[in-house]
């Protein structure tokens, strides 16, 4: 699978994600939200980018603090 599918695949479930996040009383939107965050710190760490593409991983960085964003702007 090419970095294009890839990033294709991610958007969509972006899309996915925060229109079933929407729906959710503020409470638990916010427990998703923190979550989430605590994920893309984890994604952050160094020991990700040993032995995987620099440019995927970087754009999947980008993927999920752009998402971790809008989650927190929904909660």
């Amino acid at each position: 699978m090419n970095e294009q599918s890839v990033l294709g695949i991610i958007h969509a479930q972006e899309l996915l994600m925060v229109s079933l996040i929407r729906i959710l009383p503020p409470d638990e939107r916010r427990k998703v939200s923190d979550e989430f965050q605590g994920q893309v710190e984890l994604a952050e760490a160094p020991h990700l980018s040993d032995g995987h593409n620099r440019e995927m991983t970087e754009a999947f960085r980008a993927h999920i603090r752009k998402l971790s964003i809008l989650l927190a702007s929904l909660s």
